[in-house]
């Protein structure tokens, strides 16, 4: 390969068929890459002489010949071949010349293959170089710094370009512009703490990067949103962890898990991901210590389920999809819809976690149908003293005690079996499995009182029915989780 060929190629990107937006009306538009550099097409050998622009003042530029069956470089191959043209054209007569001088031997035989640019305007040969090539200011900034208007090597804040209010410090030393935001902030603490940050800026040499008040400019397809929530607590201006009742909304701490493990923040990613399992926990404990928006140190919406099951299938935590799926299946429209973003983006299910989340719903229907069943079994409790309705027994728990109680269990069961017929899929068989039903039994209890005893037996099968549920949860929503705490083990089951 010769060395003229090396450069073109290492320097010259694909012709843009777009004009720039930054270039006069009047400049030339770029032809194809092989009518200008004929020697970097396919099976052709380069020419000392293959640039040399043509002097002809002609408005008719001929077309790119077929290429004939004969290799190029054979002195018996004629090197042109005729254009077909309008009879009327006053060109005609042109082309016949070219027609008899493409069969003689010299050194013009390779230049009837390729397309000559000529300019229109006084303008356009000012951008013309001696070889006839339109001069391309897009090859490198740097190089062609002293030939360009001094603004296309700087990035100036306009309206288009703002500062960050908290990002922006006046000693930073590079600058990320993330769309339409621009962050000024420290290299030295970034590349610290991240090894992806270190090698993208390895990149931006500041002799040929753009600049922003004399500071490289690092490009970051982020949403800026995101890279704020980033930058905040690198730069020491959010304290994480998170203190206790100061919540965090879970948009900024899906942005944290996303960039962190995109970047190989590896200690932050570390306590993002130890608050996101805070929440969507493998610990039936930990999950009833939280409530439905959130626990003590992060603020929840029903919808933020979809997100979490996606952060579990990028950073490959199984553990918190059995009850990111299962908040999934308590969703109705936005199931399908997704969740929006800070950054005007949706967020939704892929279709296999989506087809995960309607078998898991049966699956819960089932497990929710099972465990009312259990809790209202009519048999009352070993310790049952007789005070339940229709009993009037003595305290030592007779025949006439124990059936009072036994009455009252069996209304509620049937008063449970009719509400099922009439609603399959109601507050009864939801897909709230994990629920628990202790404000049910409590109005249940006003309408056919019980002991005590009974009473709390009541609440105990409750226990007994969720801890079942979490055990087989994982299953009903189709994973595998190695480390899901078993809640039955070292529990004992209530009668």
């Amino acid at each position: 390969m010769s060395l003229r060929k090396a450069v073109l190629q290492r320097i010259t990107p694909l012709p843009s068929r777009t004009p720039s937006p930054s270039l006069h009306h009047d400049w030339p538009q770029s032809p194809d890459s092989e009518t200008i550099f004929p020697d970097l097409a396919p099976h052709r050998e380069p020419e000392p002489d293959e640039h040399t622009a043509s002097s002809s003042k002609s408005p008719c530029v001929p077309s790119p010949l077929s290429s004939s069956s004969s290799p190029p470089s054979s002195s018996s191959s004629s090197a042109a071949a005729a254009v077909p043209a309008d009879d009327h054209s006053p060109c005609s007569s042109s082309r016949g010349k070219a027609q008899d001088k493409g069969k003689e031997k010299g050194k013009h035989t390779h230049m009837g293959n390729r397309r000559v640019l000529t300019s229109r305007s006084s303008r356009a040969r000012d951008f013309m170089s001696p070889s006839g090539v339109v001069k391309r200011w897009r090859v490198n900034i740097a190089d062609h710094a002293a030939s360009l208007p001094s603004d296309l090597a700087t990035v100036s804040l306009s309206g288009t370009v703002k500062r960050d209010p908290d990002l922006w410090f006046d000693d930073g030393n590079i600058v990320l512009l993330c769309r339409d935001t621009a962050f000024r902030v420290y290299r030295g603490l970034l590349t610290r703490h991240s090894v992806i940050f270190r090698d993208l800026f390895s990149m931006a040499q500041p002799s040929t990067s753009e600049t922003m008040e004399s500071c490289p400019v690092v490009h970051i397809s982020d949403p800026p949103d995101d890279l704020r929530h980033l930058l905040r607590v690198m730069c020491g201006l959010r304290s994480f962890p998170i203190v206790p009742g100061e919540r965090m909304e879970f948009s900024e701490l899906a942005s944290l898990v996303r960039m962190s493990h995109k970047y190989h923040v590896d200690d932050l990613h570390s306590r993002a991901m130890h608050h996101l399992k805070l929440y969507f926990t493998n610990d039936l404990a930990v999950w009833d210590s939280a409530g439905i928006d959130g626990n003590l140190f992060l603020h929840i919406t029903p919808p933020d389920a979809i997100t979490a099951v996606n952060l579990a299938r990028l950073t490959h935590t199984d553990s918190v999809l059995p009850t990111a799926l299962y908040l999934c299946c308590q969703l109705d429209a936005e199931l399908t819809a997704g969740v929006e973003r800070p950054d005007g983006s949706t967020e939704r299910l892929d279709p296999k976690d989506l087809e995960l989340v309607l078998r898991g719903r049966t699956e819960l229907v089932r497990a929710s149908t099972r465990g009312a069943c259990t809790i209202c079994r009519p048999a009352p409790s070993a310790q049952c003293t007789g005070t339940g309705k229709g009993g009037g027994g003595s305290s030592s728990g007779g025949s006439g005690s124990t059936s009072g109680c036994e009455r009252a269990l069996r209304e509620i069961l049937n008063m449970m079996l009719d509400g099922l017929q009439k609603d399959p899929i109601g507050d009864i068989a939801g897909y709230a499995a994990l629920d628990s039903w202790e404000h049910w039994i409590e109005d249940v209890v006003e309408l056919w009182p019980l002991c005590e005893p009974c009473r709390a037996m009541l609440h105990a099968r409750d226990l007994d029915v969720r801890r079942d549920v979490w055990k087989r949860l994982p299953q009903y929503m189709g994973v595998a989780v190695e480390d899901w705490k078993d809640p039955t083990v070292a529990a004992t089951p209530h009668k």
